[in-house]
């Protein structure tokens, strides 16, 4: 496994976006890992394509590939690339997804010397077709993906949270990362969360009916004020993972692992409760998040300060996670009934938002916010 990730970007003219399996030939992966494995080593001849899980808004492929020779370039690859529902790439289209993702692993992930990441071989996207594609480490080997569905235990909380200190600490309040446009420019996040009011009565049409009366009420109050919200983000700052649950780490197998964090569609700047209550929101049941979560974030705070963090003490960074917790209310209604009907993807659904609902209200979440 990679600690360190590093960018797969090519100097020479771009190679052509793969846009389905049949686009990714013998001669597009040498192209695409000449920069990884270098112009004398064997030639690739030979590749066997099978799809894998992706996630709603993307695709994946592993592939495995053949050499001509002995060689120590990678016996095999993950592949992603645009998903082929329409309301699924829309709405990563809309958001900037997958240009994020391609920037991330360009200019962010070289930063992060003790964050696990999958290496990345080849990184690109195309601005006039929103197409892109990235080829990464196979880690299939030495991890086991997570599941959001099944309820994550408490170890493998304090392994997640451990490595959101390895993205966090090293990038707090970061002038070198507050300088790159694509990132730093509020205006992609502000445009996302001013959107979002305008999904609560299709949300609300699909899957009111696996919803209680004080979560419906709920959302109707603050939904309105999506825009308000983003726009009072305070300092500290950090990169915000943005959609950091279960279904985006991969644990490893061996004893002791940790977990491997990928999936960074949705970074951006802002404060550094979210990301830490989404995931837990996420990955608890309500009554074992309730009794578990104030231990698990003071842990998560010592990490930080260990790391270096200061002028963050437990009573903020516990506030940074009360208000956090409403993000998953925002990011779910706003959004999800964009996405495709599927029936894990709506299972998922009507599970994560029954619990970030209950989570915003245990905590207060909207008077924390200044939201009441």
């Amino acid at each position: 496994m990679t600690q360190s990730a590093t960018p797969g970007t090519v100097a020479r003219d771009p190679i052509p976006v793969a846009v389905n399996a049949a686009d990714m030939t013998v001669e597009w992966f040498r192209s695409a890992l000449v920069d990884h494995v270098g112009p004398d080593s064997p030639a690739i001849t030979a590749v066997e394509l099978d799809p894998i899980g992706g996630g709603l808004l993307a695709r994946m492929v592993r592939a495995q590939l053949t050499y001509a020779g002995p060689t120590s370039a990678p016996a095999s690859v993950v592949v992603k690339f645009p998903s082929d529902d329409p309301g699924s790439s829309g709405l990563a289209q809309a958001m900037g997804m997958y240009e994020l993702e391609t920037a991330f692993y360009r200019d962010i992930a070289p930063l992060l010397a003790d964050m696990s990441l999958p290496a990345c071989y080849h990184s690109y996207f195309d601005p006039e077709t929103n197409a892109f594609n990235l080829v990464l480490e196979d880690l299939s080997g030495q991890t086991r993906p997570g599941d959001v569905l099944q309820a994550s235990s408490l170890d493998d909380c304090a392994s997640v949270l451990g490595e959101l200190v390895n993205f966090q600490a090293p990038l707090w309040n970061s002038p070198k990362v507050q300088a790159l446009e694509w990132l730093a420019n509020p205006a992609r996040t502000f445009a996302v969360f001013d959107g979002l009011t305008m999904g609560l009565e299709p949300f609300l049409e699909r899957f009111g009916h696996g919803l209680e009366q004080d979560h419906v009420k709920l959302f109707e109050s603050v939904l309105p004020r999506a825009g308000e919200w983003v726009r009072g983000w305070q300092p500290p700052t950090v990169v915000q993972h943005g959609d950091f649950r279960t279904d985006n780490f991969l644990f490893g197998t061996d004893p002791g692992a940790g977990a491997t964090v990928i999936d960074f569609q949705t970074v951006r700047l802002g404060p550094p409760g979210v990301d830490p209550a989404y995931f837990l929101g996420s990955s608890l049941p309500t009554e074992t998040r309730r009794s578990a979560e104030r231990d698990l974030i003071g842990d998560y705070h010592r990490k930080l300060v260990a790391a270096g963090v200061s002028d963050f003490d437990f009573d903020a960074c516990w506030a940074s996670y009360r208000e956090g917790a409403l993000y998953g209310v925002f990011l779910f209604v706003g959004a999800a009934s964009q996405v495709e009907s599927t029936e894990r993807g709506d299972r998922l659904i009507v599970d994560q938002i029954r619990r970030y609902a209950d989570m915003a209200l245990d905590l207060d979440s909207v008077g924390v916010a200044g939201l009441a």
